[in-house]
């Protein structure tokens, strides 16, 4: 065999080899960087999920589902794991006590943003999304200008 007719062989092996390298590359990482990026991964979820459960809660206690007893209780055994969770994740990304501090109270003045239910200025009652006239007691709900 001449130099001629090896050179696209060695360019082939070459070109596997590479490509084989290229592919092995996450699994050979995944070990080593993986393990930490999906723990952070479950506790952010885990986290989402927790707030979720207290927007929940605190729209049972509004309708009535849920006694103040009940309420009190539960809401501060989410808010404990909720706190943990995100202790957790700070401690992963190298949040000081100062920053923790913050996005507690970040994330718990966009909660209260979201559990703000619209009520009847007349009676207090909660009002739905397209209401045009309160569903207890009559009034109309529309701002007249």
């Amino acid at each position: 065999m001449n130099v001629i007719e090896l050179l696209p062989i060695l360019c082939s092996i070459a070109l596997l080899l590479g490509l084989l390298l290229y592919l092995a590359h996450p699994l050979l990482t995944n070990g080593r960087t993986g393990a930490a990026s999906g723990s952070t991964r479950q506790l952010f979820e885990r986290k989402e999920q927790l707030l979720g459960e207290i927007v929940e809660l605190e729209l049972d206690r509004e309708l009535g589902k849920v006694s103040a007893e009940d309420f009190q209780r539960l809401c501060a055994e989410l808010e404990a794991e909720t706190l943990a969770v995100i202790g957790e994740l700070d401690r992963l990304n190298g949040a000081s006590s100062d920053q923790f501090e913050r996005r507690i109270e970040e994330e718990v003045a966009a909660l209260r943003q979201k559990t703000a239910v619209p009520r009847c200025h007349g009676c207090g009652a909660l009002q739905r999304e397209g209401d045009r006239f309160c569903p207890q007691c009559g009034a109309s709900l529309v701002e007249s200008s």
